[in-house]
């Protein structure tokens, strides 16, 4: 497997949770928000007023699509934000032009702590991480009914690239592209995900087609379904650090090598309390989870992996040299061509 970085680990839980306590919301101001006029020029000339002021608070024009052309400055179509902002989308679409140059459509530096509610990103390009949005480390971005759609990273991160820290809730990432790994979200930070649709995603190479995650991440009450690794592992998630996931869906993923639904590799540490997987497909090995690497340690509670099919046994749940953890009331049932069998470990709780 591609050798990739790993936080150690005591100090990448400590940098997360400095992270997570530093984030407060974003102060209320007591005046009325700034309306955004239908342009991107007045949309870059608010995100500009606000960094040289210290703060923002902005009102996008209701409906509007702010169809960027050309990009503000490399990679970004508007200025990377590097203060508190708030932004009321009020349904608005930011959108690269279809004919337009390769860049990304929201850059958060460090320093910026956007809070964004009811808006779309669609239609970003980029040579490098972070087709719609770029989260940089020591930024913050906290969305709530945001759809990231439709872009594409010839790196990482499809739709979202997180190196500081994001939460998403009631929000939809759908039908963006990754060359290399996390076709939805590709995630080198802290990641909270809450009533979130991943769907329809994809990494051309390496992992995660869905979610590829490298620190921090917990997923609650999620869907994780039809997303796809064109080649390599992980075709709904890849996780390589720490990732919990509760009362949430995982299906109908693909990985053309192993783990259709999930990955957890190298030092992953990987709970699904409550979840289902299920229907995933791989073409090698693990339709629904691929427990891979020494150090690798998966749990299920209260968890199903069922109904997963794969090229070659076992269908259901291969662990590797690491361990696994299976409570009584997770199935493992009715996967292809075995459930377990054919594991070079044994998989507690498992048989078939």
């Amino acid at each position: 497997m591609t050798a990739l970085r790993i936080l150690a680990g005591a100090t990448a839980i400590a940098t997360v949770t400095t992270a997570f306590t530093a984030f407060t919301a974003v102060p209320t101001a007591a005046h009325t928000p700034e309306h955004v006029q239908c342009t991107t020029s007045a949309l870059t000339a608010a995100i500009t007023k606000a960094n040289a002021t210290g703060f923002g608070e902005l009102s996008l024009a209701k409906g509007c699509v702010y169809d960027f052309t050309a990009p503000f400055s490399g990679d970004d179509a508007t200025p990377p934000i590097t203060v508190p902002v708030t932004v009321d989308g009020n349904g608005a679409t930011l959108r690269r032009g279809t004919t337009a140059n390769l860049f990304r459509l929201l850059d958060v530096a460090a320093g910026g702590r956007v809070t964004v509610s009811n808006l779309k990103i669609e239609n970003g390009n980029v040579t490098d991480d972070g087709g719609g949005v770029l989260v940089q480390n020591g930024g913050t971005l906290h969305a709530t009914n945001l759809l990231v759609k439709g872009n594409t990273a010839s790196n990482n991160g499809g739709g979202i690239e997180n190196m500081g820290t994001l939460r998403l809730i009631r929000s939809r990432v759908i039908d963006n592209d990754a060359a290399r790994s996390g076709g939805g979200i590709s995630s080198e930070g802290a990641a909270s995900i809450i009533s979130t649709s991943i769907d329809g995603n994809s990494a051309s190479r390496f992992f995660g087609g869905g979610v590829f995650n490298d620190n921090v991440i917990t997923i609650t009450r999620s869907s994780i379904t039809g997303n796809r690794v064109t080649e390599g592992d992980g075709g709904g998630l890849w996780n390589n650090f720490q990732m919990t996931v509760n009362d949430s869906k995982i299906v109908d993923n693909t990985a053309r090598d192993h783990g259709g639904g999930v990955t957890n590799a190298q030092l992953g540490r990987a709970t699904f309390n409550s979840s289902t997987i299920t229907k995933n497909t791989a073409g090698l090995q693990a339709g629904g989870v691929y427990n891979v690497d020494t150090g690798a340690y998966l749990v299920l509670i209260l968890s199903s992996v069922t109904k997963n099919k794969a090229g070659s046994a076992p269908g259901g749940v291969f662990n590797d040299t690491g361990d696994v953890v299976v409570n009584k009331h997770s199935p493992i049932t009715g996967n292809l061509p075995t459930n377990c069998v054919g594991s070079p470990s044994p998989v507690p709780g498992c048989t078939g």
